[in-house]
């Protein structure tokens, strides 16, 4: 074996160092959406105004979702799909806030939860790249 196959055997690739750096994230506020006698909605509230991109079915399943997670829902589909639709609306923060809510709670440590919570820590992870990535990337 030459040396230079051996010495590359102990190095590290770069592609494999693929690690950010430790950035503090503030968190951000879970938007909550008021009740009225429809239900939960975000209408006549600031928050209205940022989800303007989501369509009226996507706002209203949003809300739904939204109410859950601030009721601390047991299911991890409730944060997975709200951490979606706040991503699809262009609010990483409040998406990625989601997620840590999910990994706060109980039920994320659940056997019958284990795969669910993998997916959220993964979007997780993306939400954070995106978060802490320098303005001009994102």
């Amino acid at each position: 074996m030459s040396m230079s196959r051996a010495m590359s055997r102990h190095m590290t690739l770069p592609m494999f160092r693929r690690r950010l750096p430790e950035v503090a994230l503030e968190p951000a506020p879970i938007p909550v959406p008021r009740f009225s006698i429809d239900g939960w909605t975000f209408d006549g509230t600031p928050e209205m105004a940022r989800l303007a991109t989501l369509s009226r079915a996507d706002v209203r399943e949003l809300e739904t979702l939204l109410h859950e997670v601030a009721s601390q829902a047991d299911t991890p589909y409730t944060y997975e799909r709200a951490a979606v639709l706040l991503e699809r609306a262009g609010e990483a923060a409040p998406a990625m806030s989601v997620c840590d809510a999910w990994i706060a709670h109980p039920g994320a440590s659940w056997p019958e939860y284990a795969a669910p919570t993998r997916t959220i820590q993964r979007h997780r992870a993306r939400l954070r790249s995106r978060l802490s990535a320098p303005t001009g990337s994102r």
